[in-house]
Parts: C-alpha cells; structure tokens; sequence
C-alpha cells in the first residue's frame, strides 16, 4: 500500500481525526484497524497499517540477548504504540499524550508518506514548505546510495 498526498484537518475536541477518504479506500473493507506510533523528534506521529506495523516490529528481533540500547528502543517504541481501530465515519482517537509530545495543536495536515501516514502541525508543515524544497537536492543527495 502506498500513501500519498496530503490533507489539512482538525483534531476534535474528543481526540478524533477523520482520516481522509482517499486512504481509507486504499485499505479492505474490513481492516479498520492501525497502529499508532510514539512522536518523532522530527514532530510527526506516525500511523501504521496493522501488517506493516507488524512486518516492522519483527525486523527488530527478538532475542534473549539484547543490548541495553535496543531493549531501550524497543521499551521506547512499543510503550508508546497504540493499536486503533477506526470508527463507522472513519475516524480515529489520536492520543492526547501523543499531541502534547509532538507539539501538535488541533489543526493538522494528514501526509501519505508511503508506507505510512504521519500526522504533523499543519501551521510548521505550511511555514516550512518552501525549506523542504530548497532542501531535497541536498536531501536526494545524502539519502541515495552512491553507484562507485
């Protein structure tokens, strides 16, 4: 599944973001489920589909082994996560904690980032267009592998 575009919504006074049309449609009829992940430092919460949450979390491993740094992510990440199921209107509850940490006010913009939908303040997505875009030469650059 792959999300695009973007949306400007609003959190209701209940928690609830109706998630937009347009991805609700790409899911199956019957999957209204998702998981809800801790903020990012970047200021995005993200959401996952059931599947790809799942396919994530087993690529950090289980082990009786484990390093204090990645029994430190994985307490960081799954205490935070939340599975979600949507309502009849398509509608999720967005944790308050979860806003709070991310600095995310009522109003937000709903982002298909392909894998995932992130939620993030629509007034910093907005005021910081135009720097995203100055910045993807640069971006491209340091995220794509070199072909030596």
């Amino acid at each position: 599944m792959l999300f695009t575009g973007s949306t400007e919504l609003n959190v209701d006074a209940k928690g609830r973001l109706s998630i937009p049309s347009r991805y609700r449609s790409q899911r199956k009829d019957e999957d209204n489920t998702a998981w809800i992940t801790l903020p990012w430092p970047d200021g995005s919460i993200r959401i996952y589909t059931e599947p790809m949450f799942e396919t994530l979390a087993a690529s950090l491993g289980d082990s009786l082994t484990l390093s204090a740094d990645q029994a430190a992510l994985r307490r960081t990440i799954f205490a935070a996560a939340e599975r979600i199921e949507a309502d009849s209107a398509g509608r999720i509850r967005v944790p308050q904690k979860h806003l709070d940490l991310a600095g995310i006010g009522s109003a937000v913009v709903v982002i298909g980032a392909g894998s995932m939908l992130e939620i993030r303040d629509r007034h910093t997505w907005l005021d910081e267009e135009q720097r995203r875009f100055g910045e993807l030469p640069t971006l491209i650059a340091r995220t794509t592998p070199s072909s030596g």
